[in-house]
């Protein structure tokens, strides 16, 4: 069986190149700080046999963000910035460098203090 790991580089690499995109990673560090904000993060959760002979899909979740300023955009300033951002990533997903489809965005409902955070649940294959 093939390392699903040279997929989830691509999509890294890709995503990386987002305007604006601070850091981006695979996998999700317990300890972010203020400076890797605004943020992508790519976490594995299924890996399974692709949809073509000798490939494998991965599931992952697409985690992005950035701090919040309210005092600065207000709150719907923030949603229309991480909504583009999420635009842009759905499309680096779907696009020419990774072969990808997007399943759902998930957000965090302004629960999470101190900064706004959404997921794309994906699948990518290789």
């Amino acid at each position: 069986m093939n390392s699903v790991y040279p997929t989830l580089v691509a999509l890294r690499d890709t995503l990386a190149g987002i305007a604006g995109v601070a850091t981006c990673r695979i996998g999700l560090e317990a300890n972010l700080k203020p400076d890797d904000y605004p943020m992508i993060r790519i976490v594995p959760s299924r890996i399974l046999a692709g949809g073509l002979i000798a490939t494998r899909a991965t599931e992952c979740l697409v985690y992005f963000g950035q701090p919040m300023h309210e005092f600065t955009a207000g709150l719907e300033g923030q949603y229309e910035e991480l909504l583009e951002m999420e635009s842009a990533i759905c499309e680096h997903i779907e696009g020419d460098a990774v072969r990808g489809q997007v399943l759902e965005t998930i957000a965090d409902e302004d629960r999470v203090e101190g900064y706004k955070l959404m997921a794309i649940r994906a699948r990518v294959e290789g």
